[in-house]
């Protein structure tokens, strides 16, 4: 049976990110400067790893905690666990509420490996539940960025080629942003979201603490027009050769030029350049978000369905409060989104489908 230890916080910054990329399923998630990005909004970063009789590290598991009343936890785990799966069972159960000296805590992770039914049956097996109300999506798109420039862009829809070629037609200037302005930022999410009747997508906290802890993981672009004002950013978090979009906003100006084609293969250029082999979406929902499933379709990405959300608790009732709470919280938000779409629809202002809200962008459902 693997050991289950929690890394302290010097620990962890000497040696998690190094563990971490020697799985093959790691994920820019589970990286240090996650946690430390989750530690700026408030919440407490857990660092768990598994060790074998040997000593050395089989799985790892990196959670965000909020402590709450009478010694209850909430724990929000991205991207994890990573490694072998087989010792997330009750040695990791035990080992969380050990070192955490919680009484009673609600666990959720959202692995993002692949899918398999073998990992399925096994988490069911060892005490997990697939959350019957999941905070994302657990599918995704991602483009094969090891092929060469030219089959990358045959793989495209003849539309979406059509489409880059009149944004390249458009007098754009796209280049990295080195050092982002948050309000910028935020300036091109509030104009996406006062057009298409959207949630709020990033808080300002939310994006300065994103560009402050990883700040040497993140390779962000923007869409400028013939007069310098910003009309798209793209941006993505990179680990080892994969990269996560993260940042994904374009207002209306930048619609009307198709700008977030030129942005997107301006980056798909940079990720090449700099040894990306695999680019992750980050997110499809073709019910909700139709518009944003046909772009990343269109772009030659490929489906895939991650392993997802699933959860544990102790006491067990504390699992179904925790579901009860998050599907009442999404039902919520999901009503305020169909009424400003629908305010704006009545405005006579043209709207669609925006980029769906980041995986990464949750919060507490205790908050």
């Amino acid at each position: 049976m693997a050991r289950w230890e929690m890394l302290s916080n010097e620990e962890a910054r000497r040696c998690w990110d190094q563990a971490l990329v020697r799985f093959t399923d790691y994920s820019p998630f589970q990286t240090y400067a996650w946690g430390e990005y989750r530690r700026g909004l408030g919440w407490e970063p857990c660092r768990w790893a598994a060790f074998n009789e040997e000593g050395e590290i089989i799985a790892m598991l990196q959670g965000a905690l909020r402590r709450h009343a009478f010694g209850i936890g909430l724990i929000w785990c991205e991207g994890g666990p990573v490694g072998d799966l087989s010792a997330c069972d009750a040695s990791l159960h035990k080992a969380i509420l050990r070192t955490t000296g919680l009484k009673r805590t609600y666990c959720r992770f959202r692995c993002d490996r692949e899918r398999h039914t073998e990992d399925a049956l096994r988490m069911t097996a060892q005490g997990w539940t697939m959350s019957w109300s999941p905070l994302t999506t657990n599918y995704s798109m991602t483009l094969d960025l090891t092929k060469d420039e030219d089959r990358l862009l045959a793989g495209c829809e003849r539309n979406w080629r059509r489409n880059l070629r009149r944004s390249n037609e458009s007098k754009l200037t796209i280049r990295e942003w080195v050092d982002p302005d948050p309000d910028e930022v935020l300036s091109v999410y509030t104009a996406m979201q006062n057009l298409k009747g959207l949630e709020e997508q990033h808080s300002r906290e939310e994006i300065e603490e994103l560009l402050k802890t990883l700040k040497q993981q993140i390779v962000l672009y923007r869409c400028d027009d013939d007069q310098g004002e910003l009309l798209s950013l793209l941006g993505c978090l990179v680990l080892g050769n994969r990269a996560c979009a993260l940042f994904w906003a374009t207002n209306e100006r930048g619609r009307e030029l198709h700008a977030s084609y030129a942005i997107f293969w301006a980056l798909v250029q940079h990720c090449k350049r700099i040894g990306i082999a695999s680019y992750d979406l980050a997110g499809i929902d073709p019910v909700a978000n139709p518009g944003v499933y046909r772009f990343k379709r269109a772009s030659g990405a490929v489906p895939v369905e991650f392993l997802g959300e699933w959860d544990w608790a102790s006491p067990s009732w504390l699992r179904w409060l925790g579901n009860w709470a998050i599907a009442k919280r999404n039902r919520i938000r999901q009503a305020e989104s169909a009424l400003n779409r629908s305010s704006k629809a009545t405005a006579g202002e043209s709207h669609g489908e925006g980029p769906r809200r980041s995986k990464l962008v949750v919060e507490s459902l205790l908050n």
